[in-house]
């Protein structure tokens, strides 16, 4: 009877956007300034200004990709500030 369990192949990979993640180090630099001290700049919202960073920085994204590296990011300076909360 086979195991029940699936094991992992090389060909089995569950991230998508293999693109993004060529440039996310790349990017982050970009934008990690902006997500410090979460506040917004000039009225502008963070977010709203990480997009336009990075659509500046990457005209050939398309707005989804865009949308989908910020969150990414965002989701890291999250996960960080998390860690450091006593």
């Amino acid at each position: 009877m086979p195991p029940h369990h699936a094991e992992a192949r090389p060909t089995d990979e569950r991230r998508r956007h293999p693109q993004l993640r060529a440039i996310y180090s790349d990017a982050r630099v970009h934008i990690d300034h902006l997500f410090h001290n979460r506040h917004d700049w000039a009225g502008s919202p963070v977010d709203y200004l990480a997009h336009r960073v990075i659509h500046e920085a990457y005209p050939h994204l398309h707005g989804e990709e865009v949308r989908i590296l910020v969150s990414a990011i965002g989701r890291t300076h999250q996960a960080l500030a998390t860690q450091e909360t006593p």
